[in-house]
Formats: structure tokens, sequence, C-alpha cells
């Protein structure tokens, strides 16, 4: 049974995703030279590929708050695995900001270029004012942003310290900004889903992928701050981001049944050495 939902589920994401990649793709061509008007197909995609992921993968998503639907905005939440991107990629149009190395994933990186998520090197830091620029850019033509400004995925202890050069455009433009915390179960599995949603360990992109969509059930809890911040001081944004998604944040079960721990890195060690986009 588990082998059969992986192969349907497998076949399912990648016709979701060509079906989805070939909206943005055709639109650049309708849409030449109206870059504001592409941009917003490319979040209208992103949602439409995060809401159908999610029925595949069957995601039930819980909601607290009052998710920003409207006008242009920031969403910075903490980052536990690239399902992350599918969960609030279905609650609102919106662009990405994510790891470079996404782009060259199978079937997830086609959607990520074709849509228009802004990619970046976050170990470089003229790369880092590189990406700022075009987020200055994408802001000013009203698309509402997604980041994660943990810089990393984590193991779902905690919320990890939000970076604030990832803050700087939107502080910049004084635009609003609203805190999101995302938390996971997966009900009747017998690994927790710090082993099978979070990617914070060393396996392959194809090995996690087979191993969460193997799950008979994943439960998504996305807590919105209830109302948003806007600072010039991308610090102070920064720190009170992080506070609204701590204070709502619920930290990801890790019992599991013996022999099942996932070989992730230490904690404690350096972040540069386990990012994850």
């Amino acid at each position: 049974m588990r082998a059969f939902r992986i192969a349907w589920r497998a076949a399912a994401t990648v016709a979701a995703t060509f079906g989805s990649v070939a909206i943005p793709l055709a639109g650049r061509i309708v849409l030449f030279g109206r870059p504001r008007a592409i941009a917003r197909l490319g979040a209208w995609s992103t949602r439409l590929w995060g809401r159908a992921m999610c029925t595949i993968l069957g995601v039930e998503r819980e909601v607290d708050g009052t998710v920003p639907d409207s006008g242009v905005f920031l969403v910075a939440s903490n980052h536990l695995s690239y399902l992350d991107i599918l969960v609030l990629g279905s609650l609102y149009p919106s662009l990405f900001v994510a790891k470079d190395e996404i782009a060259t994933w199978p079937v997830f990186g086609w959607i990520a270029r074709a849509a228009g998520t802004l990619f970046i090197d976050r170990e470089d830091a003229r790369d880092v004012v590189r990406a700022g620029r075009e987020m200055s850019a994408r802001l000013a033509l009203g698309i509402p942003l997604t980041i994660f400004p943990e810089g990393q995925a984590s193991s779902g202890a905690e919320v990890l310290p939000f970076l604030p050069s990832l803050l700087e455009p939107a502080a910049r433009a004084g635009i609003p900004c609203w805190g999101a915390s995302l938390s996971y179960e997966t009900p009747g599995s017998a690994l927790s889903p710090a082993t099978t949603i979070c990617w914070y360990d060393r396996s392959s992109f194809p090995a996690h992928f087979a191993r969460m969509s193997g799950l008979p059930r994943i439960v998504a809890r996305i807590r919105f701050a209830p109302a948003p911040v806007v600072s010039k001081d991308r610090k102070e944004l920064a720190r009170s981001l992080r506070e609204h998604v701590s204070a709502t944040f619920e930290p990801i079960p890790r019992a599991v049944s013996p022999g099942t721990a996932p070989r992730s890195r230490d904690r404690e060690g350096p972040r540069e050495a386990a990012p994850r986009p």
C-alpha cells in the first residue's frame, strides 16, 4: 500500500507540475514587456501548484489568524522542509525567495524557475546584495514575497534567529511583514514528523520525498501573527518577526519507533554546514 501511494503521488506530482509550469511560461510570451503582469501570473501559478500538491500529498491545512491576501506584503516563516513552500504557497499568491540549489532540483526546480522564484546564495555576500535588489524590484511591482529568514531548514526543535539581511528590502520600503509559524503532525505514521517532514539531515531529495509521500496523512498548522510589523530598522524587524513566530510555534514531535531515528547533523554545529533552502 505504501509503495503504491508513493508511486501514484510521484506520478501526480510530475503531472501537476508540468501543468503549472505551462501557465507562467505561456504568460511570458503573451505578456512580454509587462513585468508586473508576468510576476503576478507567476505568483498565481505558485498558489495553484501549492494547492494541487497539498491535495496530492494528503496535506490538511489548519490555519489560525488572518491570511494576507491583498496588496503588497512580505511573509516571514520558520523553515522545516520544502513542504513549507507548498503549504504557504497554497494560501496566498506570492513569489518565494529560496536557496539557489532548488533551481537544479527535478520537478520542484521546474516550477520554481518558471514562476519567478528569486534564488539566492546566502553564503555569498555579493549575491545577497543582488537578491536584495531583485526583492525590492518585485515589491515595487506590488508582488508579495515569502521568505524563510532563518536561512536554513531546522530540526523543528525551535525557531532559529532570523537573518536581518533578508529583510532589508522590506524595511527600506516600509512594507508590512507578517510572521507565520509552521508545524506538522503525521497521524497514522510510526515515524515522527522530525523524520518524515523535516529535512535537515544528509538524505537526498528523492529519498526524503519518497519518505514523505509514503505518509497516509499530513497535518500542517499555520499560525499568522494578528497584525503585520512595519519597521525601517531591519534588525528590529527581524527580532519582532521572530518573536511573533516563536510565540505560536509548536516544536515538532521527535519520538520515533526503535531504529528509525534519522541521520541528523548536530544541531549545535555550524549553521552553514547543513543549509537547506
